[in-house]
This record gives C-alpha cells, sequence and structure tokens, in this order.
C-alpha cells in the first residue's frame, strides 16, 4: 500500500506521492510539512506512555492544532475518539510471513527483550524472574541497561542466572527469540508490541499484561512480580495452553492486516 523511506545521512530523496504519513513524530518532521501534499501522522503512543514521556503530550497538541496536517492515524482507539477532528484508529500492520519458524532446539532459557524505560515494567519482571528461578532452572536472556545488582550473576546466588546481550543482529536475535522457552513483555502501557509478535510467530509465546492485545498469557497484575512468575511457570508447564497460544497469533495478525488495509484505504482515498 506504500513505499518506506528512511529519514537518514546527509541528503534523503521524498518521492512525489498524494499523501504522506509521519511515522511517529520528531520535531525534524516540520521541514517535511511543506511538502504540498496530503500529510498525516502515524502516533503510535497510548495515553499511559504520553504520561510517562510529557513532551510526546506537547507534540500531539501541536500535531493537532497545525492546519499542514491532515490526519492523524491513531494506533490507539480510546485516542481516536478523543480526537475525532482529525484521528481515526487503525491497526498496525505487520507481515505475518515474512518472520518464519526457525529449525532450532528449544533450551531453557526466557528473554526479555526492550527498550530500557518506565513504561517496559523491567523491575518487576526480573523479581518474578528470581521467583521462577527458584523453581526451575531457567536463564534469562536480555538486553535491558542497568539494573545490575539483579543482573550481575558474579556471586552465586545474588544475582539472576542470566546472559546480557547489546544490540543484536536480526538473524541472531531471531534464533535467540526461537529458542527459547519463553519472551516476557508484560509492560505498563503499549499500543502494540512487535516483539511479542515476532517471539510468536518464531515459535515463542509470551507472558504478557492486559494493555497487550498479542495472544499470551497475560498476568492481570503487571505490578506484581508473583503473578508473572506464576504465569511463567504455568505457561512452560502446559503443553496444550503452549501450542494454542502458538497458533492464535498468524491468525490474529492477518485478521489485524485486513482491517488496517480497509480502514486506510477508505480513509486515505477520502483525501485524495
Amino acid at each position: 500500500m506504500w513505499d518506506f523511506v528512511l529519514l537518514g545521512g546527509d541528503r534523503v530523496h521524498v518521492p512525489t506521492a498524494e499523501v504522506y504519513i509521519l511515522a511517529a513524530w520528531h520535531p525534524s518532521y516540520s521541514r517535511l510539512l511543506g511538502l504540498g501534499s496530503k500529510i498525516g501522522v502515524l502516533w503510535t503512543s497510548s495515553a499511559g506512555e504520553m504520561d510517562l514521556e510529557p513532551v510526546e503530550q506537547s507534540y500531539l497538541e501541536e500535531i493537532v492544532k497545525d492546519p499542514r496536517i491532515s490526519f492523524i492515524w491513531f494506533g490507539d482507539s480510546s485516542l481516536a475518539q478523543v480526537y475525532p477532528e482529525k484521528g481515526f484508529y487503525a491497526p498496525y500492520p505487520m507481515d505475518p510471513d515474512g518472520v518464519e519458524p526457525l529449525n532450532v532446539e528449544k533450551q531453557e532459557i526466557a528473554t526479555l527483550f526492550c527498550p530500557t524505560g518506565i513504561k517496559k515494567n523491567i523491575l518487576n519482571q526480573l523479581l518474578a524472574m528470581k521467583l521462577v528461578q527458584k523453581e526451575r532452572k531457567l536463564t534469562l536472556h536480555t538486553n535491558v541497561v542497568g539494573y545490575d545488582y539483579l543482573l550481575s550473576n558474579n556471586i552465586p546466588g545474588e544475582g539472576l542466572d542470566c546472559v546480557r546481550h547489546s544490540w543484536l543482529p536480526q538473524e541472531e536475535y531471531y534464533r535467540l527469540l526461537a529458542s527459547a522457552r519463553i519472551n516476557l513483555a508484560c509492560s505498563w502501557c503499549e499500543t502494540f508490541n512487535y516483539n511479542v509478535a515476532e517471539a510468536g510467530l518464531l515459535g515463542t509465546p509470551s507472558v504478557i499484561s492486559p494493555t497487550i492485545g498479542i495472544p499470551g498469557i497475560r498476568a492481570k497484575n503487571q505490578n506484581s512480580p508473583l503473578e508473572i512468575a506464576e504465569k511463567t511457570l504455568y505457561l512452560i508447564s502446559d503443553e496444550e495452553v503452549y501450542k494454542e497460544v502458538l497458533e492464535s497469533i498468524r491468525g490474529y495478525l492477518r485478521a489485524r492486516n485486513v482491517q488496517a488495509r480497509d480502514i486506510l484505504s477508505e480513509k486515505l482515498s477520502s483525501l485524495r
């Protein structure tokens, strides 16, 4: 439905188009608002994320008021109703066939891969892993920064059994996700979570919070390390539930794609 242009480097060629969609928001986008075509913004934050990142609140107010911006595609249906003058909701498309299961052997590991930030609810999940590791040998692989008193395993019995990673190439990242028994993603607030979708497509289900709509096992109270730990142990010990979660993910993503295509086709056609 579109061509993707990455804004990077010294010079960027922006092709001629009837409609431009700016992904998320950055102040530098203001230089693109004079392109002369219909311009919209894909707003990916929820209200909760905006509360945790206050600068985003001012960004959204500017976008709503700017006459050069014709529409706002919200990934959160509530915000689309708060700002109906420009806003509409559509799910983010994701090609489920772009991530195929890998022929790798499952290992006794759990994964927690996310940007290090408040909204990701990292401490609750790390503490949950301390409880899990009392019951089962399950090494945590993670890229989070900080939390050294938990993630340093130099002193046996003091920290978590873990392996720390920096940025991984996609192939290596996918192989690690595919080899895990379980993936953790109990964040405070999201409008989607590509890590959960990728892990599921690779054959690894996730323990998630209620804010994530992708199939997984939900910890209803993401502020409880105990509940996150209980859901983790439950999911990896029940083969039937494990299989059910994985079987539902591709269908879920395909249904979202149909919905996104229909909404965007209608909305963008009306702008021409």
